[in-house]
């Protein structure tokens, strides 16, 4: 049985939702205008000669409920529909001309939504095209500098919790940029600490601020650079041993780098593409059009 999303009435922006949904079925079943569709499968509601049919419902349900929300919302529907089809009855013999206003913007929206579908199928056939290379990303980052100015404080920094007091060891290798000596950390973290951070992300102020518990060196966004800083602080009664070090500070109104925007120049590079493609292609079917003599304008 497949099933229908759950029901939240007091939501307006579920109900809002479930409202399309339904305006959509009446339009595809012809209460408003006169689409010629015909259901299939069981009827499950009718309203003055029109028919409900459980296809038009299940096109609209995911697989992800339990039967019990998909009672729930079947009735949630069904009552939605008939509340629809009653105010259409209404409307129609109160608004002139409602009928061909109502088919003209159906008509519009259905090649809104035809125009979408047929975006996204080029999109899925050309995928490779879309495929962004590091030089890419590299070329787009130096070109645009003022796109990827900083407007929050990130800080890229060590970081290891453990309840393990071997301070000279941790603070020896936590000081050293030396690979393999980072190398040997990661794996004593991985085998005694219950935390850490060992790697070159940029993370922001609130990440900074869970490891500040116990720190009694000041302010630990204004630690200084390459500094090793061992601390400790209780959690439940027992003694947790902490090693912190700066490795860098970008500043508000500062060039980021290029870590913290490979993602955004990924995205930003493979919308333009897709935008790309969908625009001329729209427009070489129009050429191709009028260039088979299917075009024809009737000026006055």
């Amino acid at each position: 049985m497949k099933k229908f999303f759950p029901t939240y009435s007091n939501k307006p922006a579920y109900n809002l939702f479930l409202g399309a949904i339904v305006l959509l079925t009446c339009l595809s079943s012809g209460c408003v205008g006169n689409s010629g569709r015909q259901g299939t499968g069981d009827v499950i509601a009718k309203f003055n000669g029109h028919s409900l049919y459980r296809d038009e419902l299940n096109f609209f349900i995911p697989d992800s409920l339990d039967q019990a929300d998909s009672v729930k919302y079947a009735q949630q529907y069904i009552d939605r529909w008939i509340q629809a089809m009653a105010v259409n009855e209404q409307a129609m013999n109160e608004i002139p001309e409602l009928e061909s206003r109502i088919e003209l913007k159906e008509e519009t929206y259905r090649n809104m939504l035809v125009e979408h579908e047929y975006a996204l199928h080029l999109m899925e056939e050309n995928e490779e095209r879309f495929v962004v290379s590091e030089a890419d990303i590299r070329n787009y980052y130096n070109k645009y500098p003022s796109k990827f100015v900083s407007r929050q404080p990130y800080y890229q920094y060590f970081y290891v919790k453990t309840t393990k007091a071997d301070e000279y060891r941790v603070v020896n290798l936590i000081r050293s940029s030396d690979p393999e000596q980072i190398k040997e950390l990661i794996t004593w973290a991985q085998e005694n600490a219950s935390a850490f951070k060992l790697d070159s992300t940029y993370l922001v102020d609130s990440d900074l601020d869970r490891l500040a518990e116990g720190f009694q060196h000041g302010n630990i966004r204004r630690a200084s650079i390459g500094t090793p800083y061992p601390y400790r602080h209780q959690e439940e009664g027992e003694t947790y041993y902490d090693f912190f070090r700066m490795l860098d500070v970008i500043k508000v109104g500062e060039q980021m780098p290029l870590e913290l925007c490979r993602e955004q120049i990924i995205n930003i590079i493979g919308n333009q593409r897709k935008s790309t493609l969908v625009e001329q292609t729209k427009k070489n079917l129009v050429q191709q059009a009028k260039a088979a003599k299917k075009v024809t304008i009737y000026t006055k």
